[in-house]
């Protein structure tokens, strides 16, 4: 066991990869380093969508959170940390700049860590695999980076992730994107149908209760409608979420 006082100061992020735990650390030790330096969701927060709450009985703001789980096509979705600084700058660094694809398999080890810490809230998941990106994204594919670092992370395949090299869906094209400032609800959710329009089933997941990863949430439009063909179209049991970052209100 890896305890605070044995990892490098200065802790967490951004400083990962002046880690001498970079390339050798397990997901525990990434997890708690973390966890000095990411932004924890608030002590009240939606039981649904992760949002913050200013009081543990105050309704959530998130539209999708008043629908009933039937309209919804996911139970819930939580998140490692919010999406603020410095977790935010590294994800978008991540995401757009081919010189920081290692961000993956940290990225990873805190998936395979945020599942070990709470093991008794996904032991009925049979199935995780990441929302897939387009094939020719560029500059990297992060969710399956970073579910490929998951993969390999989890060495004692202690989680159903699934094997990179049989993907259970793949994005067969480029969609519109949703993620910029200032996009309207029903902008948000055209472009997260046209997403999940363009994603292939690649093996059967009928009767499964899947966790869907992603890297950041917002409204939760693109897991209303991947789920709702997971659930819909192939017959799986449910669909409930992990995301790296929780955008806050």
């Amino acid at each position: 066991m890896t305890h605070a006082a044995d990892l490098p100061t200065p802790l967490g992020f951004p400083n990962c990869p002046k880690c001498p735990f970079v390339l050798t650390g397990t997901p525990e030790v990434c997890a708690l380093c973390a966890s000095k330096t990411l932004k924890p969701l608030a002590e009240h927060h939606c039981a649904l969508c992760s949002q913050n709450l200013s009081t543990a009985d105050a309704a959530c703001w998130n539209k999708i959170c008043n629908w009933t789980p039937q309209q919804r096509f996911f139970t819930r979705v939580d998140a490692v940390a919010l999406f603020a600084n410095p977790l935010e700058r590294v994800i978008k660094k991540f995401k757009y700049d081919d010189r920081k694809a290692g961000w993956g398999t940290i990225f990873g080890r805190l998936i395979i860590g945020w599942l070990n810490a709470h093991a008794h809230e996904v032991a009925d998941i049979d199935l995780i695999f990441g929302n897939p990106s387009a094939p020719d994204r560029t500059p990297i594919q992060h969710i399956e980076t970073i579910m490929s670092a998951a993969y390999a992370e989890d060495t004692i395949g202690r989680w159903p992730i699934a094997d990179p090299a049989r993907p259970v869906m793949v994005k067969t094209r480029e969609t519109k994107k949703s993620a910029s400032g200032g996009v309207s609800w029903t902008e948000k959710m055209e472009a997260a149908r046209e997403h999940a329009a363009a994603l292939k089933l690649c093996i059967p997941v009928q009767g499964k209760r899947i966790l869907l990863v992603d890297d950041v949430f917002t409204t939760g439009a693109t897991f209303h409608t991947v789920g709702k063909r997971l659930i819909q179209e192939a017959d799986a049991a449910e669909v409930r979420g992990l995301v790296l970052a929780r955008v806050p209100r």
